[in-house]
């Protein structure tokens, strides 16, 4: 039997419990497929990385880009957590809730390093559990997914 008939025809549709599905009928109406995501070329992608102001913006724009990790997961990140000489970064992920250490590139922990350097100069909390992300301004408090956005 041809899954798609060239003449239309009419068929009972099989009696189910539920409400009977409704089609279009007819024809074979294939889906539209899935447009690929569109990638900013290399040279505009320079352009945003220069523009931006601070060493934690690039940090934070490095490992998106590197390891793919949504913005609320690479927030979830402590102190601890980077481990430059493996490259790789500790994230919460957000289905699970479980922990998760991501592969990143070198120059994200080169960004994430200096970034370090300079907040721990302006006197961000220095330990272990304490966020990997702060504001840039006092007084310094975790940054958030929508503070990040902006």
């Amino acid at each position: 039997m041809n899954p798609f008939p060239a003449v239309r025809e009419r068929r009972r549709a099989p009696v189910t419990g539920g409400a009977a599905r409704r089609s279009a009928g007819g024809r074979y109406r294939p889906s539209v497929p899935q447009r690929l995501p569109r990638r900013i070329p290399d040279g505009r992608f320079n352009d945003l990385f220069a523009a931006l102001r601070s060493h934690r913006d690039r940090a934070l724009l490095a490992f998106w880009v590197s390891n793919g990790a949504r913005a609320s997961e690479l927030l979830t990140s402590r102190q601890r957590d980077p481990l430059p000489g493996e490259q790789l970064l500790g994230v919460v992920r957000k289905g699970t809730g479980a922990f998760q250490q991501l592969p990143s590139s070198p120059d994200a922990f080169v960004w994430l390093l200096l970034y370090q350097d300079e907040a721990w100069r302006a006197g961000a909390p220095r330990a272990g559990h304490a966020p990997l992300w702060w504001t840039l301004r006092r007084p310094f408090r975790p940054l958030t997914y929508h503070a990040a956005r902006t």
